[in-house]
């Protein structure tokens, strides 16, 4: 396939995409603004009140707030999941590298706002995460420098990729132990290229998604972001001079055929064409397309990012490359199952608008009529006093003719007892539609009564759940798909260590030795509830473990967890200010050297003194009883003897007399055995 095959298929996917102009899609998005704005809806009369309902932005404007406190009332609460128990330092640090990335050098809290109005106005709403290379310029100055150190220094700074200019030299003499030698001071001008990643809100009028996309960009098989830059802009990209001054400048001129640009602006004026100081300046279309494509004729598609300016692709391979991925995210406040496209609140709120805005502009209307009454009336009357009407006014008739039956007020009927409930009734609709109820959401429970406050918490959750259904949803199709997308960014493009602060502690930063990881965890439930609801559920957590380190379930670490909650839930970021992290070195170190209290001292001499009293007891013991059993032997050895000596005597028949005599011994020998112990069962049995 060559460029030209390749940009006809492209314009071929383009003008079949979703959002392009003269859409039905455009029309709703324009028509959204429209609404969130109050313009006229084109129906208005002279003379009558032309007042536009204002509910959408109404609507918005409360749902916002309470999106970004999920989001950002504690910082980012985006979290990798370890994948083993080594792991958890590990993505702990990529988890506070990447929130830093996007709150920190991207101002994610303005991101985020202009991403998530967009998807409650207009149906979806995109980022793009990319990587940016920016070269840093500074001055520095070195004194007292031999030739040896200079090229020392400039090879380091060659080894560090850094680029350097010599601006300034002056050479001197300096005497040093080597005797005289030539020294210089020099001014360097350093340079040096940092990637870094970028985070932007696209508008989405300026994205065209396939058609054929279900939901998920990340499968969609074209994404194009359509938009304009100037012809210095290409020039720094990259793209050469003669090239670039031979494109067409933009056609576009912010007319009917690009109805979501126009309705985006705050001043109701048309535009002009664009004007520009000089031809450098003229805008020209610029088109950057995502395509599975098989650009190399292998039967397999792949996916391309392909950059056309004025219709054209530049010549260079930057310029129609294979890329990995596409860097968008988008988001949508209402999901349709198998579709990229969702619903926004306008889809919601259009009809009740309208129908809002034809009761308010009837109820001022007939307002207007009571308070300026219509005269019916002859020629008798002056009409230039009927044609105003003025508090404590008068009113003429002609001379020497009776005033009666001249002028009567036209009756008009009061309709504000009927128009009234009607637009009560609108309302509630409207709250069942998005959840959304200024007067139980604005309230401060606290400024209840006690017995009221629980209903107050009921209904307050009620009136939140669809708004966390929002979050849930941003938080699932979106910002998750937007945090891996920076973290396989940083891994891609920063290769650089760098020292960051991350929670009041400066941590090197190494995106080489990170992982490729896919599983993490967006805690959106913790901006749901009020402060003193968070607040309070650390608390009890707290009472818990203090129950629970009783038994010896507890460990420092599960305690500063806890206290980190705490931490969180009152908006403090920084908890290593108020307490140390028993993982940190300085802990280790503490514990190491740490020396146990004097009364735990004693306490522990007190166990040893006992110990060792109960040792000399068992000691005494065992010698006791080794007597006893030496004197058990000794008697044992003897009675043997002596019965040995009675079955000897008895075999040779000897006198009764010898017998009786050694019996005699024996029972002795057994009654002296029993008076030596004490214990006359024992004798017995062994006399016996």
């Amino acid at each position: 396939m060559n460029k030209s095959d390749l940009l006809g298929a492209i314009n071929a996917l383009s003008r079949d995409s979703l959002g392009g102009n003269n859409t039905e899609l455009a029309s709703d998005r324009a028509d959204a603004m429209d609404h969130y704005a109050g313009r006229p809806y084109g129906n208005e009369q002279d003379g009558r009140s032309a007042i536009v309902s204002r509910d959408l932005a109404e609507t918005v404007d409360w749902i916002m707030p309470s999106l970004m406190r999920t989001f950002f009332q504690s910082g980012l609460p985006v979290e990798f999941d370890p994948v083993s128990k080594n792991d958890e330092k590990l993505a702990e640090q990529e988890s506070d590298y990447v929130n830093y990335v996007i709150t920190k050098k991207n101002n994610g809290f303005m991101v985020f706002y202009d991403w998530f109005k967009d998807a409650l106005l207009l149906k979806n709403g995109y980022v793009k995460t990319y990587a940016e290379e920016k070269e840093i310029t500074f001055v520095e100055t070195y004194e007292n420098l031999t030739e040896d150190q200079i090229t020392l220094l400039f090879q380091e700074l060659e080894e560090k990729d850094i680029g350097y200019e010599v601006i300034n030299q002056e050479e001197k003499s300096t005497v040093n132990e080597h005797g005289e030698v030539a020294t210089f001071d020099i001014k360097v001008r350093l340079t040096e290229k940092k990637n870094e990643i970028k985070i932007e809100a696209v508008p989405p009028e300026e994205l065209r998604i396939s058609k054929r996309c279900k939901g998920d960009l990340n499968s969609a098989d074209y994404v194009e972001h359509f938009t304009e830059k100037t012809r210095t802009d290409l020039i720094e990209m990259g793209m050469k001079e003669d090239f670039v001054n031979g494109l067409p400048g933009a056609t576009q001129t912010h007319e009917d055929t690009d109805q979501q640009t126009r309705a985006r602006s705050t001043i109701d004026d048309d535009y002009d064409e664009y004007q520009v100081a000089d031809e450098s300046m003229e805008l020209v279309e610029f088109r950057e397309c995502y395509v599975y494509v098989d650009y190399d004729d292998d039967s397999k598609a792949e996916l391309r990012k392909v950059i056309i300016v004025g219709n054209e692709i530049p010549d260079g391979d930057e310029w129609n490359e294979e890329v990995d991925s596409q860097p968008f995210s988008y988001i949508t406040p209402k999901r349709m199952p198998h579709r990229h496209i969702g619903e926004s609140l306008d889809d919601d709120l259009k009809d009740l608008q309208e129908i809002k805005t034809a009761l308010q502009r009837g109820m001022l209307d007939n307002t207007y009529g009571l308070t300026n009454t219509e005269w019916l009336v002859n020629e008798r009357v002056n009409l230039d006093d009927f044609l105003q009407s003025k508090p404590l006014g008068v009113k003429r008739v002609m001379d020497k003719q009776p005033v009666g039956g001249s002028a009567e007020p036209v009756i008009k009927p009061n309709i504000l007892d009927k128009v009234l409930p009607c637009i009560d009734y609108i309302d509630q609709t409207l709250v069942q539609r998005t959840g959304v109820k200024p007067s139980v959401t604005g309230m401060n429970p606290n400024a209840l009564q006690e017995v009221r406050e629980k209903p107050f918490l009921e209904a307050l959750s009620n009136a939140n759940a669809k708004i966390e259904m929002i979050a849930r949803l941003f938080a699932e199709i979106g910002v998750k798909d937007l945090v891996l997308k920076v973290h396989a960014n940083i891994i891609k493009y920063v290769d650089k260590a760098e020292y960051v602060r991350l929670r009041g502690e400066y941590t090197p930063i190494n995106p080489r030795e990170w992982k490729n990881r896919i599983d993490l965890t967006v805690n959106v439930g913790l901006g749901t509830g009020t402060r003193d609801e968070i607040k309070g559920n650390a608390l009890a957590l707290g009472e818990v473990q203090k129950q629970m380190g009783e038994v010896g379930l507890v460990e420092p670490k599960h305690a500063y967890n806890t206290f980190v909650k705490f931490c969180k839930s009152i908006g403090e970021l920084n908890p290593s200010k108020y307490a140390t992290d028993p993982d940190s070195p300085e802990y280790q170190e503490k514990q190491k050297n740490k020396q146990p209290p004097v009364n735990q001292l004693a306490e522990a001499e007190q166990v040893k003194g006992k110990f060792m009293a109960e040792i000399a007891q068992m000691k005494e013991q065992a010698k006791s009883q080794a007597a006893q059993q030496k004197m058990q032997l000794e008697f044992m050895t003897k009675k043997s003897d002596l019965q040995a000596s009675l079955v000897v005597a008895q075999a040779n028949n000897e006198s009764k007399e010898n017998i009786a005599i050694l019996n005699a011994e024996i029972q002795a020998l057994v009654a002296g055995f029993n008076a030596d112990i004490g214990q006359p069962g024992l004798g017995e049995e062994l006399g016996r």
